[in-house]
């Protein structure tokens, strides 16, 4: 049996590069799904910090 797969996930916009978190993922483990879900998560932890826009105050 094969064993998971784990991906460090980063996020790069612009100039603006954000670690995301890692993926895992079991065998026969689709990664469109597996990704949505982590960046879903990713954007529910960022609404949580109630962070918005950049460093200088822009959307």
């Amino acid at each position: 049996m094969a064993a998971p797969l784990t991906l460090h996930v980063t996020l790069t916009v612009g100039e603006h590069t954000v670690e995301v978190g890692d993926l895992t993922l079991a065998p026969g483990e689709q990664l469109r799904p597996a990704l949505a879900a982590l960046f879903r998560s990713a954007a529910d932890a960022f609404e949580i910090t109630g962070q918005e826009g950049g460093e200088d105050g822009t959307p």
